[in-house]
């Protein structure tokens, strides 16, 4: 490390100490945990506020959220909103230096009715950015309780530099729910269905038509459980027998319907289904109760 410093800044070589003691370095500051929680998008505030920072391309939108100490009426409330917002302000230029955020910022503090507050939260964030090397100008807050802060872009922010887009959700933050998941698979059976030259007999179980489904685990879960499964009422609605399978590398709510091959595998496979079938039937004639087909 001298070595390194003495050939681009020399004056810093004094500051180098040697740490020898047995807890590692990183977890002494709790460096890892600052990485980790760079890539967070709520940052906890000690009064027990939250930032929940939203990083795009184009802008950073950050959002200023009270906690518990809310709670009050007239100028105890109006005290606990200062107290958040002034937190928050401290927060907000750390986290501009941590993740190296540029360009423009907007904050969305919580709104407060005296003006000499909003003057207060101000000047603290002006304060607050001192300190940051890169150029930041900072605007008052507009009448809603916005902040504009630009920051030099220097290069892209931390966050963009050791994470990458979730194969999930597309960086959205949001994944399709399953139940919407569901009726998707339903659909692309029906288009299946209404595209066969011959249509099946209803009353006869043998003709339905058969479909191999390749699913996620969640999904597989959700299609599965329960003692009246969603697989059964599916495949009792469409008249259509549905082998499931569980794809791996699939991510959530990817599926593939694809027609079920007539080698010997599969008709021995059928075959199975349709004894299954017969079993529930004769079940239900037993007992006297109508069963649905599975």
């Amino acid at each position: 490390v001298t070595s390194y410093l003495q050939d681009i800044a020399p004056d810093l070589c004094d500051r180098v100490e040697l740490y020898d003691k047995r807890i590692p370095l990183f977890d002494k500051f709790n460096i890892e945990e600052e990485i980790n929680n760079m890539l967070s998008k709520r940052v906890p505030l000690p009064n027990g506020g939250s930032l929940v920072i939203e990083q795009t391309e184009a802008l950073v939108s950050i959002d200023v959220n009270g906690g518990h100490g809310m709670f009050g009426h007239g100028s105890s409330k109006e005290k606990a909103i200062l107290d958040v917002n002034l937190a928050a302000a401290k927060q907000i230029a750390r986290e501009l230096r941590l993740r190296d955020i540029g360009g423009i910022i907007v904050v969305d503090f919580i709104d407060m009715a005296d003006d000499s507050n909003k003057r207060l939260v101000y000047e603290e964030v002006k304060k607050a950015v001192e300190r940051d090397r890169s150029m930041v100008k900072v605007s008052e807050l507009s009448r809603h309780g916005l902040m504009e802060i630009t920051r030099k872009r220097v290069r892209p922010s931390v966050t963009f530099m050791i994470s990458e887009p979730c194969t999930c959700c597309q960086g959205t933050g949001r994944v399709e729910a399953l139940e919407t998941s569901f009726s998707k698979i339903e659909q692309e059976i029906s288009r299946l269905l209404a595209m066969m030259e011959q249509k099946a007999d209803p009353e006869n179980p043998k003709s339905w038509p058969r479909f191999i489904l390749r699913v996620d685990h969640h999904m597989c879960n959700y299609l599965t459980s329960g003692k009246r499964t969603r697989l059964a009422v599916l495949s009792s609605s469409l008249k259509a027998w549905i082998l499931l399978k569980v794809a791996r590398g699939f991510t959530r709510g990817a599926f593939e319907v694809i027609p079920y091959t007539d080698d010997k595998a599969s008709e021995n496979q059928h075959q199975v289904a349709i004894s299954l079938l017969r079993s529930a039937e004769a079940r239900a004639n037993k007992s006297g109760k109508k069963e649905d087909l599975y």
